[in-house]
C-alpha cells in the first residue's frame, strides 16, 4: 500500500512539474530554417539581437488553442520593443489547415511549419512547449504545458 501511495505521489509531482516554468542552463538555441504560412523561410539565426518566443503547438491541441490570445497579446505589446513570436505548428495535416486556422483565430505573429527534425532539436515530447531565446541566441527559459501569461510576460520583460 505504501509503495502504491509513493508511486501515485511521484506521478502527480511529475505532472505538476511538467506544467510549470523551467529554467534552462545557458544553452545555444538550435538554429533552424522553417517556412512560414506564405512560404518564406524564417531562420532563427537571422533574429539575433531580438528576444524570440518560440511556441510549439498544433491546431487540435486544446491548451495550445487557449494560449493563442496570450501569444497574440505578447506579440502586439512587445514586437516594437524587440520581441519576435514564432508559432511552430506540429500539425501533420498540412499547411492549408494551419493557414485556415491561423486566419480564423486572427493570429498576426509568424506561424511556421514544424517537422520531426526541429521537434528532436528542441526535445518536444508534448505540446504546447514554449522557449524564450535571448538576444544572444541562448535559451533563457522554457515552459512545458500551459504557461501563466503573467510569468511569461515578466520573463520577456527581463530579457528585453
Amino acid at each position: 500500500m505504501l509503495k502504491k501511495a509513493v508511486l501515485i505521489g511521484m506521478v502527480v509531482l511529475a505532472f505538476v512539474a511538467g506544467c510549470t516554468k523551467s529554467d534552462t542552463a545557458a544553452e545555444k538555441a538550435p538554429d533552424f530554417a522553417l517556412q512560414d504560412l506564405s512560404g518564406k523561410n524564417v531562420r532563427l539565426s537571422d533574429l539575433k539581437g531580438k528576444v524570440v518566443l518560440l511556441e510549439f503547438w498544433a491546431t487540435w491541441c486544446g491548451p495550445c488553442r487557449e494560449s493563442i490570445p496570450e501569444m497574440e497579446k505578447l506579440h502586439k505589446n512587445y514586437r516594437d520593443k524587440g520581441l519576435v513570436v514564432l508559432g511552430v505548428s506540429m500539425d501533420a495535416s498540412g499547411m492549408e489547415v494551419v493557414r485556415s486556422f491561423a486566419r480564423d483565430q486572427g493570429i498576426s505573429y509568424s506561424v511556421l511549419q514544424g517537422n520531426n527534425e526541429i521537434a528532436d532539436q528542441y526535445m518536444v515530447r508534448v505540446i504546447p512547449v514554449v522557449y524564450l531565446v535571448n538576444k544572444e541566441g541562448m535559451i533563457a527559459r522554457h515552459y512545458v504545458g500551459g504557461t501563466d501569461g503573467g510569468i511569461l510576460e515578466k520573463d520577456i520583460k527581463a530579457l528585453l
